[in-house]
């Protein structure tokens, strides 16, 4: 890793500490509050769902020129509404705080993403850069749970939102001092800006089929992750697992994630990272439907961690070809991060209800089983889709 990516990559892991210390604890802070079980699960959804909404307008405002002004202001915003989580003490003040604070995150990722790919030094290779990236927010998400529960065990909530908030400052000094690339790499990034997205540019760059591709992989690469990760735990409780045994499994799954993306940049080197989107989805796919197969606690991590390592390898590749496949002369990198994390927030809405009306209907133990097939059956006829769409774009080959 070049000295200058690992500045890149310093302020995005503080932001991801914060956000995590206080989705840790939200659940148990609403319980706390003696909010009724099912309004949590509604309150908690406002925020996936406003950072939905927040991307694609994000993303048309993304300029390089103002790109770290931009960041600037929306992480402190981020912070500004986690501060304000210790305040919120009624399911109304809570939902507003956690709405703004939906849009906030939302900001930040959009525009950081495209930020970093944009101040990667000329030299730097795209796959392992962008390896390096999606390994640092596992990293962050790891710490951020971590520390969450620690501070909200030893001063209670509100410290644990207060002093999250706190890392807002932290994230945007390191984001001024550690200064990425500069000289003739920024004058040329400031050459290309132009004026603002209209809505009928940004229309047309939605259909790009090399977008559109990166964006069904995004989308069910999440669907997958939520399903896997919230029936988990209910199949392991079914088969008589403690709770101990079902956090074990949670942690090894998310700590192979934050070891297995930052080194996944080296095998999409070599398999090449297409070949990986394409194949690597239907394969976590295959090993999740084993899940039912076993009770034991010792054979369901294995195969939970197993499917861990396939998503962590394309979630790289995927993020590779966001850089590499899809052109900023036809989709600015700006609205690119937007559709692209706005796919992975509907597949985070859409895993969990999936999967619960799956299991309401022929049992928890099914969902791995259906709801993997059918995951893996939409995803391909949407990579066919695309791929004709593609090839109806382009026109009559010319030439041998």
């Amino acid at each position: 890793m070049k000295l200058s990516t690992f500045k890149l990559l310093v302020p995005i892991v503080a932001v991801t500490i914060q956000s995590n210390s206080s989705s840790t604890v939200i659940p148990p802070y609403l319980d706390h509050m003696r909010i009724p079980v099912a309004l949590i699960g509604t309150l908690i959804s406002l925020g996936p769902i406003f950072a939905l909404m927040a991307r694609l307008p994000i993303g048309m405002l993304y300029q390089r020129g103002k790109a770290r002004w931009l960041v600037s202001l929306a992480i402190l915003a981020m912070g500004l509404t986690n501060y304000c989580y210790s305040f919120a003490t009624s399911s109304w003040s809570f939902a507003v705080v956690h709405c703004l604070n939906g849009f906030a995150y939302s900001a930040v990722t959009t525009l950081y993403m495209a930020f970093y790919v944009d101040s990667l030094s000329p030299d730097e290779n795209r796959n392992h850069a962008m390896g390096y990236y999606v390994g640092c927010l596992a990293v962050g998400y790891s710490t951020g749970n971590f520390l969450g529960g620690w501070i909200a065990d030893h001063w209670g909530y509100p410290w644990t939102f207060q002093l999250g908030a706190l890392l807002s400052f932290v994230a945007v000094a390191l984001l001024w001092f550690l200064h990425g690339p500069s000289g003739e790499a920024a004058a040329q990034g400031k050459a290309k800006e132009t004026a603002k997205l209209s809505l009928r540019e940004s229309g047309r760059a939605l259909l790009e089929p090399q977008l559109a591709t990166v964006v069904l992989v995004a989308l069910f690469l999440n669907l997958l992750h939520q399903m896997g990760g919230v029936f988990i735990s209910l199949y392991g409780l079914g088969v008589g697992m403690t709770l101990t045994q079902i956090g074990v499994i949670r942690a090894a799954y998310a700590g192979c994630n934050a070891v297995t993306r930052p080194i996944s940049g080296h095998v999409v080197n070599k398999v090449g990272h297409k070949g990986l989107s394409y194949f690597g989805l239907p394969l976590q796919a295959f090993i999740l439907m084993l899940v039912p197969l076993f009770t034991g606690f010792g054979t369901i991590i294995a195969v939970y961690v197993a499917s861990g390592f396939m998503r962590a390898i394309v979630l790289v590749a995927n993020a590779v070809g966001l850089v590499q496949d899809v052109p900023e002369t036809k989709v600015r990198r700006g609205l690119a991060s937007g559709v692209y994390n706005a796919a992975g927030d509907l597949g985070n809405i859409m895993g969990p209800s999936i999967g619960g009306l799956i299991a309401h209907a022929t049992g928890i133990a099914s969902v791995f089983v259906i709801g993997s097939l059918g995951s893996t059956a939409l995803f391909l006829v949407g990579v066919l889709l695309v791929r004709r769409m593609g090839a109806k774009g382009q026109g009559p080959a010319s030439g041998v």
